[in-house]
């Protein structure tokens, strides 16, 4: 994680879990969309209806998201990373969207929370992932422009919070989620990447590795 971000991010990743966890208790055990979500949902134009030009893109989203895809993009991150010689940014490339991953699926049962069915919603494992993928790639982005705190942190964010919202709406717009479980997975991977790159770099320095 560059220096010039390491305060501010590892700083929001305090509110990003405590947000996590206080949706989890709110909609523990829920099967409905809450009064967030409808909000969200009215403000955002609803569901995308079926067929149209917007679920081809929700579609092209969502696939980023899963495994096939998630591994592919992954893939193309340690490359660049690697390209680069930026070796601790590919060893978060993996681990950061690997744990972001591994912490919705461990929660979804625990929280309970369903959609269509029988289907566990909270957190958006979707959501996290693209976002995790992001913030590596916004980390290598900064370090390279030589970019300075206030500028690093903007676009750090920006990328995070466009990419983050942009898998969220179709997420929520084909009704796999329900828009607080998207909101709940953009956490996760605003709370787990920091302190993930954090804990890279302090064992990695200990251990003599180059940056």
């Amino acid at each position: 994680m560059p220096a010039t971000v390491r305060r501010p991010l590892l700083v929001l990743a305090i509110p990003a879990a405590i947000t996590v966890v206080v949706l989890a208790v709110h909609f523990a055990g829920t099967h409905a969309a809450g009064a967030l979500d409808r909000w969200i949902l009215d403000a955002s134009g609803g569901a995308i209806p079926f067929p149209s030009q917007q679920r081809v893109t929700a579609k092209g989203l969502d696939f980023a998201g899963e495994p096939a895809g998630a591994a592919l993009l992954v893939t193309a991150l340690i490359a660049l990373c690697l390209v680069l010689g930026h070796r601790r940014a590919a060893v978060l490339a993996v681990l950061g969207p690997g744990l972001s991953v591994a912490v919705t699926t461990l929660l979804k049962p625990v929280v309970g929370r369903t959609i269509n069915g029988p289907h566990l919603s909270y957190p958006s494992g979707h959501t996290a992932v693209v976002t995790a993928m992001v913030l590596v790639f916004a980390f290598v982005l900064v370090d390279r422009l030589r970019l300075r705190t206030p500028a690093a942190t903007a676009v750090v964010l920006y990328a995070a919070v466009t990419t983050g919202a942009a898998e969220a709406w179709a997420q929520y717009g084909m009704v796999v989620h329900y828009p607080t479980d998207t909101l709940g997975g953009f956490c996760v991977a605003l709370a787990v990447v920091p302190t993930t790159a954090w804990l890279v770099d302090r064992v990695t320095r200990r251990a003599g590795t180059p940056a």
